[in-house]
């Protein structure tokens, strides 16, 4: 997970314009995610195209956990704490550990 946590993501049900938007886009924008059907989202099941209610408690806890770290991090120069900065980090460091684990 990158330190904006920011992904630019498409969405596109037309599956052939989907195929063709990704041919385009991929040597200009290799982080941008065209997606064609929810499963194609690498941030499942953060994803927000799901909803919330789709995403399970465990999803829900990650998104809870994203929305805090970017919080922290708009809030970095208002409030200069470094205990702030560190737990921001932890924060970020378990929702690595969180997108990785396939559960």
């Amino acid at each position: 997970m990158s330190e904006s946590n920011q992904a630019t993501r498409i969405i596109c049900n037309d599956l052939e314009l989907a195929d063709q938007l990704r041919h385009v886009l991929a040597p200009i924008a290799p982080d941008c995610e065209v997606l064609s059907a929810p499963g194609t989202c690498r941030a499942v099941p953060l994803c927000r195209w799901f909803g919330a209610a789709q995403m399970g408690t465990a999803g829900q806890v990650q998104a809870a956990l994203l929305d805090a770290t970017e919080v922290l991090e708009q809030t970095r120069h208002a409030f200069k704490s470094r205990e702030l900065g560190l737990l921001r980090r932890r924060l970020v460091a378990l929702l690595d550990k969180l997108s990785e684990d396939p559960q």
